[in-house]
């Protein structure tokens, strides 16, 4: 006999409906009777996520578990790897399309800033299996030394609902492929109402442009040494600007030069506006460390939207860290890389892993809230581990399991977070050797007070 497959209490989340939707819209389901049928084998894979440690049989085992012996198939490890292979990617690929977007609502605290939902892209990287197969295709990346890296490994960029740190979109491919070109695979994703943060990486014209006309508002941080000529300053301390394209630029600095008598050239340009603060970090020994952040935004009004507020939203951009930390420790493992040894059993496997993810997300949000609490304060390693021993118990019906334990005010985390600061540093180094490198670096959390400072520059320019 055979199970109708279940995933614990995230089966609220993925239900068999929805599961066999998305086969039979694939063509992946099964021709014939069989001891595994492709629903089934789905739940199964997202089982191989939640139990990343275990083999097939003990995945088996562990998803079986709650039901009496006799009721269930007995399957070997071989005829598992076999039922991945007959049902392929599509059907989790769709799985996740079906899932993913922001889950939060209005009722939703810390969702939504003056009207806006704030939402950040970034990239990652993920170890795979060492096998040839993957090795030809995600190869192995640049090594500063010449021994070659130990593993291969795939990039991963994705756009995050920075409040519920929810998945909206996601794309990967080899480690070779860089995030400006996958984010551009995001674009679709954005929406008018929107805001978008994202890091230094992304601050070109072309990025800029395409970003902002899908209708989403940007708040990017772009790196000290551009030109940002101040066109108009603001009364707040900020001013606005013109980033160009290179021709464009040229024809701008020319104009500049001349002292502005003529009119104005034709300019591909969009206008910014150019936040510039100080942040000072006191650490509890005392050391200090100061830095100078600028951002630009598409949000021209200084005074519906504070540059001071703004400064410190775009912090918020760190929520897709903690996302992927969520993702590559908390779920898959700490220093564990995706088992499969084949470019589409990755695919899958990922997929899969990023299903489990945003279900746990869903099923986080729905309890914050139904109790009025921020995301931030529900912790993703209790839900975890809570689904993990409602799918051995084999307890589909009662997700009010999950919910209590996530909201249970000992599993709550701070309502205001502990100030911290850690350095970049290695943490993985290609010598065996060299773990000095890392030495004091890693794992310490500290006291920190972060001051921020506008600062303006004062100037007189036309109006753009």
């Amino acid at each position: 006999m055979w199970l109708p497959g279940h995933l614990g209490a995230l089966t609220r989340w993925v239900p068999p409906s929805l599961v066999d939707e998305v086969v039979e819209a694939t063509g992946c389901g099964q021709r014939r009777v069989r001891l595994l049928p492709a629903r089934v084998v789905v739940y199964f894979l997202l089982a191989m996520g939640l139990f990343g440690e275990c083999g097939y049989r003990r995945v088996w085992a562990a998803m079986t578990a709650g039901w009496p012996r006799g009721r269930v198939a007995d399957p070997s490890a071989a005829a598992l790897r076999q039922a991945r292979q007959r049902l392929g990617v599509k059907p989790l690929m769709l799985l996740f399309d079906r899932l993913r977007g922001p889950v939060g609502t209005a009722a939703t605290p810390g969702v939504f800033w003056r009207g806006l939902r704030p939402v950040a892209w970034d990239g990652t990287c993920l170890e795979v299996a060492d096998s040839p197969h993957n090795v030809a295709h995600f190869r192995r990346h640049a090594a500063r030394t010449t021994r070659p890296a130990g593993y291969p490994q795939l990039r991963l960029t994705a756009l995050v609902e920075c409040g519920t740190r929810a998945l909206i979109d996601a794309v990967f491919g080899p480690q070779q492929h860089t995030e400006l070109p996958q984010a551009r695979c995001l674009l679709a994703s954005l929406r008018p109402g929107m805001l978008l943060l994202a890091d230094r990486g992304y601050d070109g014209f072309e990025a800029l442009r395409d970003a902002a006309a899908t209708g989403a508002d940007l708040l990017w941080r772009v790196q000290a040494g551009r030109l940002l000529p101040m066109i108009r300053p603001l009364p707040d301390g900020t001013h606005l600007t013109l980033v160009t394209d290179r021709r464009s630029a040229d024809r701008l600095a020319k104009w500049q030069q001349r002292g502005r008598r003529t009119a104005r050239p034709a300019l591909t340009a969009l206008t910014l506006r150019v936040i510039s603060y100080h942040v000072a970090v006191t650490g509890a020994d005392g050391t200090s460390h100061t830095s100078t952040v600028r951002l630009v935004t598409t949000l021209l009004d200084p005074h519906r939207y504070p540059a001071a507020e703004l400064a410190a939203l775009y912090h918020q951009r760190w929520e897709i860290e903690t996302a992927y930390y969520g993702l590559k420790v908390t779920l898959r493992g700490p220093d564990r890389v995706l088992r499969s040894r084949t470019p589409d059993g990755i695919e899958q496997e990922l997929f899969a892993l990023l299903v489990l993810y945003q279900a746990s997300r869903q099923a986080i949000t729905e309890a914050a809230t139904s109790t009025h609490l921020d995301p931030d304060r529900l912790s993703l390693t209790i839900a975890l581990h809570t689904v993990r021993l409602t799918v051995i118990n084999a307890r589909t019906t009662h997700p009010d399991d999950l919910i209590a334990a996530l909201v249970d005010t000992r599993n709550l985390h701070p309502a205001r977070r502990r100030p911290r600061s850690s350095p970049r540093c290695v943490k993985r180094t290609l010598s065996p050797y060299a773990y000095n490198k890392t030495k004091g670096s890693v794992g310490h959390k500290t006291t920190v007070t972060t001051t921020i400072t506008l600062t303006g520059r004062p100037g007189t320019t036309e109006p753009p």
